[in-house]
């Protein structure tokens, strides 16, 4: 009985530690959604990160992108739509009552994201599955940080420029587990559902009724909401 345990223990190790997805074996989608889990790394916040943003959706279809990060209390989250044929690349922030949003362009960092202006990115070469996609590994290092950090990101996924207005706008493929430093906070995001699903129209056209502010305004409004 013990070399028995013995024998299984390996493959029982090897389904704790593979990522978990509730869609598998997707390949070569163009249209879709993923839905991503946050965790907080740093949580700066006063609030438990109970109260704070726990999941990011991205909706796709070949160069269009919908992006949605939710607060769970009342109708607060952050943003982005990126519709180039209507050259729109805008970033909203919904906080209570408040709307507000800012144009962007192809060559903008999305504002949230200047703790990670400067970033370098590598390909370490190293190779997994995340959700039945084959993903690559590549190493980012902060201007002026010791610490190291990893990413993974997927080719599978047929979309184009994926991450523009993103830190990692550098990444030809899909992010499937990746972190965001907003302020003082760090994020991390890891694939937990992928579909391929047709996106309506109006999930990438320009919001209404938002009011138009700089970018500098909404970069510090939304790092104020992260670490409320």
């Amino acid at each position: 009985m013990k070399n028995r345990f013995l024998h299984l223990f390996p493959l029982t190790l090897l389904v704790i530690i593979l990522p978990s997805c509730r869609e598998k074996g997707l390949k070569n989608i163009h249209e879709g959604e993923i839905y991503y889990n946050i965790k907080y790394i740093n949580n700066p916040s006063s609030f438990s990160s109970d109260f704070l943003p726990k999941e990011l959706v991205i909706s796709f279809r070949n160069d269009l992108f919908a992006t949605e990060l939710k607060a769970p209390f009342g109708n607060s989250g952050i943003s982005s739509i990126i519709n180039p044929k209507e050259h729109v690349y805008d970033t909203y922030l919904n906080l209570l009552s408040f709307k507000y949003y800012c144009e962007g362009t192809p060559r903008d960092l999305q504002p949230g994201f200047s703790a990670m202006e400067g970033l370098t990115l590598d390909e370490t070469g190293r190779k997994s599955v995340i959700c039945g996609f084959n993903c690559r590994q590549v190493r980012v290092t902060l201007p002026g940080s010791k610490t190291t950090r990893y990413i993974w990101y997927t080719d599978d996924i047929k979309v184009v420029q994926p991450n523009r207005l993103t830190p990692y706008k550098d990444i030809d493929g899909v992010l499937m587990d990746f972190f965001y430093i907003i302020g003082k906070a760090e994020l991390q995001f890891t694939a937990d559902e992928v579909f391929a699903r047709q996106i309506p129209d109006k999930t990438f056209e320009a919001k209404k009724n938002y009011k138009k502010v700089n970018r500098s305004f909404l970069d510090s409004l939304i790092q104020k909401m992260i670490a409320f």
